[in-house]
């Protein structure tokens, strides 16, 4: 029930919210200004979207053509095409996550995000079949015990 709510009062938020900042910027540089921005946005959105799809989906196609898992193409390629579709659609707050998602070192980043999340719903062999052989950082615990005390390889012990 409680998801249900966030997901209904979301995206009045974000309505909301793109509407103030577009006041603002219509207040600031007048409204004709501010409108034909957001068109100019929205038309380079329109262009980037049919751009970064198709090349998304060839470099999907070319991972299992060449028999490597796809997952990391699947999630940057989806990234940018979310990039792409959130400068399409109009308004600011949009334009600016969709302009930062085109940013490699930030898309990056999110699909680190992404595909982390993805893991940890995903079964480990499935999520190994997607994503590839996943790195397992091991630590070594000293296990004590009440009389004596076994050292770890590399550690140093010293005469008593």
């Amino acid at each position: 029930m409680r998801l249900v709510a966030v997901a209904l009062v979301t995206p009045v938020l974000l309505a909301l919210a793109e509407l103030a900042v577009l006041l603002g910027v219509a207040h600031f540089l007048g409204l004709g200004w501010a409108l034909l921005i957001l068109l100019a946005t929205s038309a380079v959105g329109v262009v980037l979207v049919s751009r970064v799809g198709p090349r998304a989906w060839r470099r999907f196609r070319g991972a299992l053509n060449e028999g490597r898992p796809p997952g990391a193409e699947a999630t940057n390629g989806l990234l940018a095409l979310a990039a792409a579709a959130l400068i399409a659609f109009p308004g600011y707050l949009s334009d600016v996550v969709g302009a930062l998602l085109l940013i490699p070192p930030v898309r990056n980043l999110a699909a680190r995000g992404v595909q982390a999340a993805a893991e940890r719903r995903l079964s480990p062999d499935v999520a190994g079949q997607v994503f590839g052989p996943r790195t397992v950082r091991v630590r070594q615990h000293r296990h004590e015990t009440a009389d004596t005390e076994a050292p770890l390889e590399g550690d140093i012990v010293e005469p008593r």
